[in-house]
Protein backbone atom coordinates (compact mmCIF):
# COMPACT_ATOMS: atom_id res chain seq x y z
CA UNK A 1 0.00 0.00 0.00
CA UNK A 2 1.35 3.63 -1.28
CA UNK A 3 0.23 6.70 0.85
CA UNK A 4 1.07 9.91 -0.43
CA UNK A 5 1.08 13.03 1.81
CA UNK A 6 1.13 16.22 0.49
CA UNK A 7 2.82 19.28 3.20
CA UNK A 8 2.67 22.52 1.24
CA UNK A 9 1.35 23.48 -2.45
CA UNK A 10 -2.01 21.34 -2.21
CA UNK A 11 -3.87 24.47 -2.81
CA UNK A 12 -1.45 26.88 -3.61
CA UNK A 13 1.90 27.70 -5.59
CA UNK A 14 5.08 27.75 -2.65
CA UNK A 15 6.73 25.55 -0.04
CA UNK A 16 6.53 22.27 -2.48
CA UNK A 17 6.79 19.30 -0.27
CA UNK A 18 5.10 15.65 -1.13
CA UNK A 19 6.01 12.37 0.63
CA UNK A 20 5.49 9.15 -0.93
CA UNK A 21 5.40 6.26 1.78
CA UNK A 22 4.90 2.27 1.98
CA UNK A 23 5.86 -0.04 5.44
CA UNK A 24 9.22 0.22 4.56
CA UNK A 25 10.32 3.31 3.36
CA UNK A 26 9.19 7.42 2.77
CA UNK A 27 10.87 9.47 0.16
CA UNK A 28 10.24 13.12 -0.18
CA UNK A 29 9.93 15.01 -3.56
CA UNK A 30 11.26 19.11 -2.63
CA UNK A 31 10.91 20.81 0.18
CA UNK A 32 10.10 24.71 -0.18
CA UNK A 33 9.23 27.97 1.92
CA UNK A 34 6.25 30.48 1.30
CA UNK A 35 7.64 33.45 0.61
CA UNK A 36 5.65 36.33 1.92
CA UNK A 37 5.01 39.68 0.66
CA UNK A 38 7.26 42.38 2.60
CA UNK A 39 4.75 44.49 4.14
CA UNK A 40 2.92 41.34 6.06
CA UNK A 41 6.06 41.56 7.96
CA UNK A 42 6.21 37.93 8.17
CA UNK A 43 8.99 35.64 7.68
CA UNK A 44 8.66 32.64 5.52
CA UNK A 45 6.39 29.71 6.39
CA UNK A 46 7.71 25.71 6.05
CA UNK A 47 5.58 23.05 4.71
CA UNK A 48 3.12 21.39 7.44
CA UNK A 49 4.24 18.76 9.28
CA UNK A 50 7.00 17.50 7.33
CA UNK A 51 9.20 18.17 10.89
CA UNK A 52 7.34 15.04 12.42
CA UNK A 53 8.78 12.69 10.08
CA UNK A 54 12.62 13.36 9.04
CA UNK A 55 14.02 10.86 11.58
CA UNK A 56 11.91 8.34 9.06
CA UNK A 57 12.38 9.69 5.83
CA UNK A 58 14.74 7.42 4.50
CA UNK A 59 15.45 9.95 0.56
CA UNK A 60 15.12 13.13 -0.94
CA UNK A 61 14.94 14.33 -4.55
CA UNK A 62 15.27 17.75 -5.42
CA UNK A 63 13.39 18.49 -8.18
CA UNK A 64 15.51 22.07 -8.71
CA UNK A 65 17.21 25.27 -7.05
CA UNK A 66 13.66 27.94 -6.70
CA UNK A 67 13.18 28.57 -2.90
CA UNK A 68 9.61 27.64 -3.34
CA UNK A 69 10.61 24.06 -4.11
CA UNK A 70 14.40 23.35 -2.09
CA UNK A 71 14.69 26.16 0.71
CA UNK A 72 13.75 24.14 3.28
CA UNK A 73 16.18 21.32 2.88
CA UNK A 74 18.70 22.50 5.42
CA UNK A 75 16.14 22.27 7.50
CA UNK A 76 15.24 18.67 7.18
CA UNK A 77 18.74 17.79 8.89
CA UNK A 78 17.90 20.28 11.99
CA UNK A 79 15.05 18.45 12.68
CA UNK A 80 16.77 14.77 12.81
CA UNK A 81 16.96 13.72 8.74
CA UNK A 82 20.03 11.66 7.90
CA UNK A 83 19.99 10.79 4.79
CA UNK A 84 20.96 11.83 1.22
CA UNK A 85 19.67 15.03 -1.19
CA UNK A 86 19.13 13.96 -4.87
CA UNK A 87 19.04 16.61 -7.73
CA UNK A 88 20.81 17.09 -10.77
CA UNK A 89 24.44 18.35 -10.80
CA UNK A 90 23.56 22.20 -12.01
CA UNK A 91 20.79 22.16 -8.88
CA UNK A 92 23.46 21.22 -6.26
CA UNK A 93 25.40 24.83 -7.43
CA UNK A 94 22.41 27.01 -7.24
CA UNK A 95 20.75 25.51 -4.33
CA UNK A 96 24.13 26.22 -2.37
CA UNK A 97 24.14 30.21 -3.19
CA UNK A 98 20.36 30.37 -2.60
CA UNK A 99 20.58 28.91 1.03
CA UNK A 100 23.43 30.91 2.05
CA UNK A 101 21.60 34.12 0.86
CA UNK A 102 18.16 33.15 2.21
CA UNK A 103 19.82 33.09 5.80
CA UNK A 104 21.82 35.86 5.61
CA UNK A 105 18.33 37.76 4.51
CA UNK A 106 16.19 35.82 6.80
CA UNK A 107 18.58 35.05 10.09
CA UNK A 108 18.14 31.44 11.31
CA UNK A 109 14.47 31.05 11.00
CA UNK A 110 14.56 27.77 9.40
CA UNK A 111 18.23 26.70 9.52
CA UNK A 112 21.72 27.63 10.64
CA UNK A 113 25.30 27.21 8.22
CA UNK A 114 25.98 23.64 9.78
CA UNK A 115 22.69 22.49 8.44
CA UNK A 116 23.84 24.14 5.03
CA UNK A 117 26.83 22.17 5.21
CA UNK A 118 25.20 18.93 5.99
CA UNK A 119 22.53 19.47 3.33
CA UNK A 120 25.45 20.30 0.94
CA UNK A 121 27.72 16.70 2.63
CA UNK A 122 24.83 14.66 1.94
CA UNK A 123 23.84 15.55 -1.48
CA UNK A 124 24.38 13.20 -4.19
CA UNK A 125 24.05 14.29 -8.48
CA UNK A 126 22.80 13.14 -11.37
CA UNK A 127 22.51 13.36 -14.92
CA UNK A 128 18.78 13.56 -16.92
CA UNK A 129 18.11 9.94 -18.19
CA UNK A 130 20.33 7.68 -15.67
CA UNK A 131 18.61 5.56 -13.40
CA UNK A 132 19.74 5.36 -9.87
CA UNK A 133 18.67 3.56 -6.49
CA UNK A 134 16.97 5.49 -3.87
CA UNK A 135 16.36 2.10 -1.89
CA UNK A 136 15.39 -1.38 -2.12
CA UNK A 137 13.01 -1.98 -4.64
CA UNK A 138 13.29 1.27 -5.68
CA UNK A 139 14.67 3.75 -8.37
CA UNK A 140 14.32 6.92 -9.79
CA UNK A 141 15.23 9.16 -12.77
CA UNK A 142 15.21 12.80 -13.38
CA UNK A 143 13.83 14.17 -17.09
CA UNK A 144 14.82 17.46 -18.42
CA UNK A 145 11.96 19.88 -17.15
CA UNK A 146 12.83 22.82 -19.36
CA UNK A 147 12.41 25.47 -16.26
CA UNK A 148 15.51 26.51 -15.12
CA UNK A 149 18.93 25.44 -15.58
CA UNK A 150 19.15 21.71 -14.09
CA UNK A 151 15.47 21.32 -13.46
CA UNK A 152 13.89 17.96 -12.89
CA UNK A 153 10.40 16.08 -13.31
CA UNK A 154 10.95 12.96 -11.37
CA UNK A 155 10.16 10.01 -12.39
CA UNK A 156 9.88 6.51 -9.69
CA UNK A 157 9.88 3.18 -10.16
CA UNK A 158 8.07 1.96 -6.81
CA UNK A 159 8.40 -1.59 -6.93
CA UNK A 160 6.57 -1.36 -10.31
CA UNK A 161 4.62 1.45 -9.46
CA UNK A 162 5.31 3.98 -11.68
CA UNK A 163 4.94 7.98 -10.30
CA UNK A 164 5.88 10.88 -12.16
CA UNK A 165 6.29 14.00 -10.33
CA UNK A 166 6.41 17.25 -12.74
CA UNK A 167 7.81 19.67 -9.82
CA UNK A 168 7.66 22.84 -12.69
CA UNK A 169 7.82 22.13 -16.06
CA UNK A 170 7.46 24.05 -19.29
CA UNK A 171 6.14 22.41 -22.67
CA UNK A 172 7.48 25.54 -24.34
CA UNK A 173 10.61 26.17 -26.34
CA UNK A 174 13.06 28.97 -24.19
CA UNK A 175 16.48 30.38 -25.16
CA UNK A 176 18.50 27.63 -23.14
CA UNK A 177 16.02 25.09 -23.23
CA UNK A 178 13.62 22.48 -25.72
CA UNK A 179 10.59 21.76 -24.70
CA UNK A 180 10.33 19.35 -21.93
CA UNK A 181 10.68 15.49 -22.47
CA UNK A 182 8.20 13.11 -21.16
CA UNK A 183 8.82 9.58 -20.39
CA UNK A 184 8.40 6.40 -22.77
CA UNK A 185 4.60 6.54 -23.35
CA UNK A 186 4.71 2.33 -23.72
CA UNK A 187 5.30 2.28 -20.09
CA UNK A 188 1.91 4.44 -19.15
CA UNK A 189 2.22 6.32 -15.36
CA UNK A 190 0.53 5.28 -12.56
CA UNK A 191 0.35 8.40 -10.33
CA UNK A 192 1.03 11.78 -12.08
CA UNK A 193 1.79 14.62 -9.15
CA UNK A 194 1.28 17.56 -11.85
CA UNK A 195 1.88 21.29 -10.76
CA UNK A 196 -1.03 23.84 -12.15
CA UNK A 197 0.67 27.04 -11.84
CA UNK A 198 -0.60 28.19 -15.18
CA UNK A 199 -4.15 26.36 -15.18
CA UNK A 200 -6.20 29.34 -15.25
CA UNK A 201 -4.07 31.98 -16.99
CA UNK A 202 -3.76 32.93 -20.43
CA UNK A 203 -0.37 32.89 -21.15
CA UNK A 204 1.14 35.00 -24.06
CA UNK A 205 3.39 34.22 -26.76
CA UNK A 206 6.91 34.19 -26.24
CA UNK A 207 7.79 35.59 -29.74
CA UNK A 208 5.35 38.32 -29.13
CA UNK A 209 6.72 39.00 -25.45
CA UNK A 210 9.92 39.88 -26.76
CA UNK A 211 9.43 41.41 -29.96
CA UNK A 212 6.72 44.09 -27.95
CA UNK A 213 9.84 44.21 -25.00
CA UNK A 214 12.40 44.96 -28.04
CA UNK A 215 10.17 47.70 -29.44
CA UNK A 216 9.81 49.36 -25.72
CA UNK A 217 13.76 49.21 -25.25
CA UNK A 218 14.29 51.34 -28.50
CA UNK A 219 11.58 53.98 -27.09
CA UNK A 220 13.15 53.87 -24.32
CA UNK A 221 16.86 54.42 -25.99
CA UNK A 222 15.17 56.87 -28.46
CA UNK A 223 14.01 59.15 -25.53
CA UNK A 224 17.42 59.27 -24.09
CA UNK A 225 16.23 57.05 -20.76
CA UNK A 226 17.39 54.27 -18.54
CA UNK A 227 15.27 51.12 -19.28
CA UNK A 228 15.29 48.91 -15.46
CA UNK A 229 14.38 45.18 -15.70
CA UNK A 230 14.03 43.82 -12.67
CA UNK A 231 14.13 39.89 -13.12
CA UNK A 232 13.97 36.48 -10.95
CA UNK A 233 17.86 36.20 -10.15
CA UNK A 234 17.48 32.61 -11.60
CA UNK A 235 16.31 31.55 -14.86
CA UNK A 236 14.37 34.59 -16.06
CA UNK A 237 17.63 36.82 -15.53
CA UNK A 238 19.35 34.86 -17.56
CA UNK A 239 16.58 34.17 -20.63
CA UNK A 240 16.71 38.05 -20.60
CA UNK A 241 20.05 38.20 -21.39
CA UNK A 242 20.01 35.39 -23.82
CA UNK A 243 16.98 37.47 -25.84
CA UNK A 244 18.90 41.00 -25.64
CA UNK A 245 22.34 39.32 -26.32
CA UNK A 246 20.95 37.72 -29.66
CA UNK A 247 18.56 40.23 -30.52
CA UNK A 248 20.42 43.67 -29.80
CA UNK A 249 24.32 42.50 -31.12
CA UNK A 250 24.46 46.31 -32.78
CA UNK A 251 22.12 47.68 -30.13
CA UNK A 252 24.09 47.02 -27.51
CA UNK A 253 27.03 48.87 -28.33
CA UNK A 254 25.13 51.82 -28.00
CA UNK A 255 22.50 51.12 -25.12
CA UNK A 256 24.85 48.81 -22.79
CA UNK A 257 22.84 45.92 -21.03
CA UNK A 258 24.20 46.33 -16.88
CA UNK A 259 23.79 43.45 -14.51
CA UNK A 260 23.31 43.87 -11.03
CA UNK A 261 22.32 41.28 -7.53
CA UNK A 262 22.75 38.03 -7.55
CA UNK A 263 21.96 37.41 -10.91
CA UNK A 264 25.74 37.71 -11.31
CA UNK A 265 26.41 34.87 -8.75
CA UNK A 266 23.61 33.06 -11.23
CA UNK A 267 25.30 33.69 -14.20
CA UNK A 268 28.48 31.79 -13.17
CA UNK A 269 26.79 28.56 -12.30
CA UNK A 270 24.86 28.63 -16.29
CA UNK A 271 28.30 29.78 -17.42
CA UNK A 272 30.03 26.58 -15.93
CA UNK A 273 27.31 23.96 -17.45
CA UNK A 274 26.59 25.63 -21.02
CA UNK A 275 26.76 22.33 -22.34
CA UNK A 276 24.45 19.90 -24.47
CA UNK A 277 23.96 17.93 -20.81
CA UNK A 278 21.91 20.65 -19.72
CA UNK A 279 20.66 22.78 -22.46
CA UNK A 280 19.42 22.83 -25.87
CA UNK A 281 22.26 22.11 -28.63
CA UNK A 282 19.89 25.26 -30.32
CA UNK A 283 21.51 27.54 -28.36
CA UNK A 284 24.72 26.44 -28.29
CA UNK A 285 24.77 26.92 -31.94
CA UNK A 286 23.28 29.89 -32.34
CA UNK A 287 26.07 31.18 -29.87
CA UNK A 288 29.03 29.48 -31.89
CA UNK A 289 27.57 31.41 -35.23
CA UNK A 290 27.97 34.63 -33.19
CA UNK A 291 31.22 33.83 -32.16
CA UNK A 292 30.67 33.56 -28.32
CA UNK A 293 30.69 30.13 -26.29
CA UNK A 294 27.71 31.93 -23.24
CA UNK A 295 25.60 35.06 -23.62
CA UNK A 296 27.06 36.59 -20.94
CA UNK A 297 30.66 37.05 -22.92
CA UNK A 298 28.83 39.44 -25.18
CA UNK A 299 31.02 42.94 -25.48
CA UNK A 300 27.50 45.28 -24.83
CA UNK A 301 27.17 43.05 -21.26
CA UNK A 302 27.96 45.13 -18.51
CA UNK A 303 28.00 44.73 -14.40
CA UNK A 304 27.13 46.75 -11.47
CA UNK A 305 31.29 46.27 -10.90
CA UNK A 306 31.91 48.33 -14.41
CA UNK A 307 30.33 51.77 -13.42
CA UNK A 308 33.30 53.98 -12.58
CA UNK A 309 32.68 55.18 -8.91
CA UNK A 310 34.65 54.42 -5.89
CA UNK A 311 32.55 53.07 -2.60
CA UNK A 312 30.00 50.72 -2.21
CA UNK A 313 27.65 49.83 -5.02
CA UNK A 314 25.01 51.81 -4.09
CA UNK A 315 26.94 54.50 -5.03
CA UNK A 316 27.67 52.92 -8.50
CA UNK A 317 23.84 52.53 -8.95
CA UNK A 318 23.26 56.09 -7.98
CA UNK A 319 25.89 57.38 -10.77
CA UNK A 320 24.39 54.79 -13.45
CA UNK A 321 20.58 55.71 -12.70
CA UNK A 322 21.36 59.01 -12.66
CA UNK A 323 24.65 59.82 -15.37
CA UNK A 324 23.48 61.03 -18.77
CA UNK A 325 23.62 57.91 -20.36
CA UNK A 326 21.34 55.70 -22.18
CA UNK A 327 21.20 51.85 -20.82
CA UNK A 328 19.50 49.09 -19.55
CA UNK A 329 19.84 47.68 -15.98
CA UNK A 330 18.93 43.96 -15.60
CA UNK A 331 18.59 43.34 -11.92
CA UNK A 332 17.00 42.01 -8.77
CA UNK A 333 14.63 41.24 -7.07
CA UNK A 334 11.73 40.25 -9.95
CA UNK A 335 8.40 41.17 -7.43
CA UNK A 336 10.52 44.48 -6.70
CA UNK A 337 10.70 43.58 -3.22
CA UNK A 338 13.43 44.35 -2.35
CA UNK A 339 17.54 44.34 -3.26
CA UNK A 340 19.14 46.45 -5.84
CA UNK A 341 16.27 47.45 -7.60
CA UNK A 342 15.17 49.85 -4.77
CA UNK A 343 18.25 51.85 -5.09
CA UNK A 344 17.21 52.12 -9.27
CA UNK A 345 13.95 53.28 -7.99
CA UNK A 346 14.92 55.74 -5.91
CA UNK A 347 17.13 57.07 -7.87
CA UNK A 348 15.99 56.85 -11.35
CA UNK A 349 12.23 55.75 -10.62
CA UNK A 350 11.10 59.70 -11.15
CA UNK A 351 12.47 60.23 -14.30
CA UNK A 352 9.85 59.82 -17.02
CA UNK A 353 12.28 59.51 -19.82
CA UNK A 354 12.82 55.97 -17.93
CA UNK A 355 11.37 52.38 -17.96
CA UNK A 356 10.22 50.54 -15.67
CA UNK A 357 10.04 46.77 -17.77
CA UNK A 358 8.23 44.41 -15.30
CA UNK A 359 9.31 40.61 -17.12
CA UNK A 360 7.83 38.35 -14.49
CA UNK A 361 4.66 37.18 -12.49
CA UNK A 362 4.09 39.32 -10.06
CA UNK A 363 2.33 37.90 -6.81
CA UNK A 364 -0.56 39.73 -5.56
CA UNK A 365 0.66 42.08 -2.09
CA UNK A 366 4.05 42.52 -3.51
CA UNK A 367 5.60 45.65 -4.24
CA UNK A 368 5.50 44.73 -7.92
CA UNK A 369 1.80 43.70 -7.87
CA UNK A 370 1.39 47.35 -7.20
CA UNK A 371 3.16 49.24 -9.53
CA UNK A 372 1.58 46.84 -12.22
CA UNK A 373 -1.39 48.14 -10.51
CA UNK A 374 -0.87 51.35 -10.91
CA UNK A 375 0.42 52.83 -8.07
CA UNK A 376 3.23 55.58 -8.00
CA UNK A 377 3.68 56.30 -4.24
CA UNK A 378 6.18 54.48 -2.65
CA UNK A 379 8.31 54.03 0.63
CA UNK A 380 11.02 51.82 0.34
CA UNK A 381 14.27 51.63 2.35
CA UNK A 382 17.75 51.41 1.92
CA UNK A 383 18.84 47.94 3.69
CA UNK A 384 20.53 49.84 6.62
CA UNK A 385 16.90 50.80 7.77
CA UNK A 386 16.34 54.18 6.62
CA UNK A 387 13.15 54.88 4.49
CA UNK A 388 12.59 56.98 1.65
CA UNK A 389 9.36 57.75 -0.68
CA UNK A 390 9.46 57.82 -4.49
CA UNK A 391 7.13 59.05 -6.66
CA UNK A 392 7.31 56.96 -9.96
CA UNK A 393 7.16 58.72 -13.19
CA UNK A 394 9.06 56.73 -15.24
CA UNK A 395 6.82 54.75 -17.92
CA UNK A 396 5.74 51.45 -16.16
CA UNK A 397 4.67 48.14 -18.78
CA UNK A 398 4.70 44.64 -17.73
CA UNK A 399 5.49 41.22 -20.45
CA UNK A 400 3.80 38.11 -20.27
CA UNK A 401 7.26 35.52 -19.99
CA UNK A 402 6.65 32.38 -18.03
CA UNK A 403 8.17 29.42 -16.97
CA UNK A 404 5.08 27.25 -16.52
CA UNK A 405 3.39 24.76 -19.01
CA UNK A 406 0.72 26.55 -20.24
CA UNK A 407 -2.85 24.54 -19.99
CA UNK A 408 -2.74 22.79 -23.62
CA UNK A 409 0.85 21.62 -22.10
CA UNK A 410 -1.01 20.29 -18.47
CA UNK A 411 -3.34 18.45 -21.10
CA UNK A 412 -0.71 17.31 -23.67
CA UNK A 413 1.30 15.79 -20.79
CA UNK A 414 -1.93 13.30 -19.64
CA UNK A 415 -2.94 12.39 -22.68
CA UNK A 416 1.04 11.37 -23.47
CA UNK A 417 1.33 9.68 -20.26
CA UNK A 418 -1.99 8.12 -19.67
CA UNK A 419 -1.53 8.27 -15.80
CA UNK A 420 -4.04 5.91 -13.94
CA UNK A 421 -4.23 8.92 -11.14
CA UNK A 422 -3.94 12.39 -11.45
CA UNK A 423 -3.15 14.99 -8.90
CA UNK A 424 -3.40 19.06 -9.35
CA UNK A 425 -0.94 20.27 -7.20
CA UNK A 426 1.23 23.82 -7.22
CA UNK A 427 -1.60 25.90 -8.43
CA UNK A 428 -3.84 28.18 -6.83
CA UNK A 429 -7.68 26.09 -6.38
CA UNK A 430 -9.16 28.28 -9.33
CA UNK A 431 -6.15 26.63 -11.50
CA UNK A 432 -6.57 22.95 -10.19
CA UNK A 433 -10.03 23.42 -10.70
CA UNK A 434 -9.96 24.59 -14.23
CA UNK A 435 -6.85 21.69 -15.25
CA UNK A 436 -9.44 18.99 -13.75
CA UNK A 437 -12.44 20.65 -15.67
CA UNK A 438 -10.15 20.50 -18.85
CA UNK A 439 -9.19 16.94 -18.10
CA UNK A 440 -12.87 16.20 -17.88
CA UNK A 441 -12.77 16.68 -21.42
CA UNK A 442 -10.54 14.12 -22.34
CA UNK A 443 -11.98 11.81 -20.10
CA UNK A 444 -9.73 11.66 -17.15
CA UNK A 445 -10.22 12.88 -13.71
CA UNK A 446 -7.81 14.76 -11.17
CA UNK A 447 -7.96 14.79 -7.52
CA UNK A 448 -7.77 18.73 -5.97
CA UNK A 449 -6.50 18.27 -2.71
CA UNK A 450 -8.44 21.57 -1.36
CA UNK A 451 -8.12 20.88 2.60
CA UNK A 452 -5.40 19.84 4.86
CA UNK A 453 -6.75 16.24 4.70
CA UNK A 454 -3.78 15.24 2.57
CA UNK A 455 -3.15 11.26 3.56
CA UNK A 456 -4.03 8.84 0.61
CA UNK A 457 -3.82 5.47 -0.12
CA UNK A 458 -3.48 3.60 -3.64
CA UNK A 459 -3.18 -0.03 -3.73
Amino acid sequence: MLEITVFGAFDSVGKSCVMISDHDHRILLDAGIQLHPRRTGLLSTPPEGVDDFCEEINSVLLSHAHIDHSAYVPALYRAGYQGLVNCTTPTMDLVEILWKDHLKIEGPHHYGISHIHAAITKTRTHKYHQKFRIADGITAEFFDASHILGSAAILLDWEGTRIFYTGDFNNAKTPYHDPMVYPDPDEPIDILLSETTNANRKMGNRKAATSNLTKSLLKCYSRGGKAIIPSFALGRSQEMQAYLTSDFDSFLQKFPLYIDGMILDMNKVYRRYLNDEWVSPRILMELKDRGYRTPFDHEGLRTIDEVSHTGRRGKKREKLATQNEEAIILTTSGMLEGGPIFDYLRFGGNNPLNGLFIVGYQVEGTIGSDIVSGKKELSLDNGFGEFFDVNLQLEVRKFEFSGHASLEGLIQMVRYSSPSYIYAIHGEPEGQLAYSQALDTIGQKATILSSKEVLHEFP
